[in-house]
C-alpha cells in the first residue's frame, strides 16, 4: 500500500474510534428520565438576581435563595426530548417542597447523598442547567 492510502486508513480508524468514544460516554450520562437519582456532594444556600431582570441584587432585581448541590465528582446528562444534554455538571439546584425546606435544613453546609429526578433548565429562575426535584436526603 502506498503512504496516501495507509494515512487514509489511519484516518479512518481515528474516526471510527471517536465515534466510539463519544457513544460510550453518552451511554455513562445520567437520564433526565429516571427516578431515584443518587449524588453525592455538599449542599448550600446561594442567593440569586430574579426578577425582574434577573441580572443584580443592587440594581433593584429581588433575591431568590435556593439551596444548591456542589457534586463530588461531575457529571453529564443525556439528551431527551426538549431536554439539552449537559457536560461537566459540578452544582445542581435544588427543587424542594416546604416542608422539605424544613425537614432537611440541617444539612445545609454539610455532605449528603441526595435522591431525586433530574431536570434541566428552563425558566429565569432556574439557576444552574440540571436541576434535581428533591425526592430524599441522607
Amino acid at each position: 500500500m502506498s503512504m496516501k492510502t495507509h494515512a487514509r486508513l489511519f484516518m479512518l480508524i481515528l474516526f471510527l474510534f471517536a465515534l466510539t468514544a463519544e457513544a460510550s460516554a453518552q451511554e455513562n450520562c445520567l437520564s433526565y428520565d429516571t427516578d431515584g437519582v443518587q449524588l453525592t456532594g455538599t449542599v448550600s444556600k446561594k442567593t440569586f438576581p430574579g426578577p425582574p431582570n434577573y441580572e443584580s441584587i443592587r440594581r433593584g432585581d429581588k433575591p431568590e435563595t435556593y439551596w444548591i448541590l456542589h457534586l463530588t465528582k461531575p457529571i453529564c446528562t443525556a439528551a431527551s426530548g426538549d431536554n439539552d444534554a449537559e457536560k461537566n455538571v459540578t452544582d445542581l439546584q435544588l427543587i424542594l417542597t416546604e416542608k422539605q425546606f424544613a425537614l432537611y435544613r440541617n444539612f445545609i453546609g454539610k455532605r449528603a447523598r441526595v435522591t431525586g429526578k433530574l431536570l434541566h433548565a428552563i425558566t429565569g429562575h432556574h439557576h444552574t442547567p440540571v436541576l434535581m426535584e428533591v425526592t430524599g436526603i441522607t
